[in-house]
Formats: C-alpha cells, sequence, structure tokens
C-alpha cells in the first residue's frame, strides 16, 4: 500500500509522459478510484493507505484533492509533493520500478480508462449498487474497502456492467 498522493503522481507521471492535457484533478481522483478498485480485486489488498471518503459528487480521498486544487478544473502540470524532513524540501514520491504488480494494474487501469473524460469517469462512480452510492445511501462517510474489492470483484466477472 502507498500515500494515495504517491499512487496519484505514478498515473500523472504516465500522463506527463504522454503529453496528455485532460488530466484534470477529478480526473486523476477517479483513475486512483479505478485503480484501487482493481487493486482490491486482484490482490485482495489496497493500492492506498488513506480511505476513499463518500464526499457529494463522488469518491474522493482528501489529501489528493488538497494536494491538486489549486488547478481547479485545468489540467495537471505538477506532481504532489510532500515534505521531507531528511532534506527540508518538498518532493513528490511515486512508486517503485520494482513493484511489477502495480505497475500491471496501473497498467491495466489506464488503458481502460483513460480515453473516458472526468464527468464519464465520475458518472461510472454513482451508477446504483456502486460503492460510493452504498455509501452514501447509509451515510457513511468513508467507503468500506470490502465493498469497494466486491464491486470490482464483480465487475470483473460481468464485463459489460458499468465500469
Amino acid at each position: 500500500m502507498y500515500n494515495a498522493s504517491i499512487v496519484a503522481n505514478a498515473l500523472l507521471q504516465r500522463g506527463f509522459k504522454e503529453s496528455r492535457r485532460d488530466v484534470t484533478p477529478m480526473k486523476v481522483q477517479k483513475l486512483v478510484w479505478f485503480l484501487n478498485g482493481w487493486h482490491l480485486a486482484i490482490t485482495g489488498e489496497p493500492s492506498i493507505i488513506q480511505p476513499f471518503e463518500a464526499w457529494q459528487y463522488g469518491p474522493v480521498v482528501s489529501s489528493i484533492y488538497h494536494g491538486l486544487k489549486k488547478f481547479g478544473g485545468s489540467p495537471v502540470t505538477d506532481y504532489i509533493k510532500e515534505y521531507d524532513p531528511a532534506t527540508s524540501t518538498f518532493t513528490a514520491y511515486v512508486p517503485s520500478s520494482e513493484d511489477k504488480k502495480f505497475a500491471e494494474i496501473l497498467d491495466l487501469t489506464w488503458e481502460k480508462y483513460i480515453g473516458i473524460d472526468a464527468i464519464g469517469l465520475s458518472a461510472m462512480t454513482h451508477v446504483p449498487g456502486s460503492p460510493w452510492f452504498v455509501a452514501r445511501q447509509h451515510g457513511q462517510s468513508n467507503i468500506d474497502n470490502t465493498l469497494i474489492k466486491n464491486y470490482f470483484v464483480g465487475l470483473a466477472r460481468n464485463p459489460t456492467a458499468a465500469a
């Protein structure tokens, strides 16, 4: 498991490498959501340490929100940086290239979802029965990883489903 900003940075790194101009803060949030869901379904473990929160407009990791809010609805042009006390600088971290399983799931997620705009990805997180939908129905502030895992395992069994 990684800090959510590290996973977001891995997606941003891929977007920068491909010179994409459609990777907005909302799209990063949704890509992290799908990456984490598929990671749970494939490995049984989440990709991120922080929970997804059931915000009014969809699943959100608040640290990613705060790390990228300066971009508003515009494309993200820089990584999320964290303070490194060892060097007294702000540094952008990405997952180790040694983590092959994470890289495979990132590639799977990227290929499946990068062509969908942020609004479309958001709509996919809001379908009835989705983990966000269920959490909101039950008044839960966080979305349970077991709920996310079971949902994505169901998607794997039924590839024509919403996500």
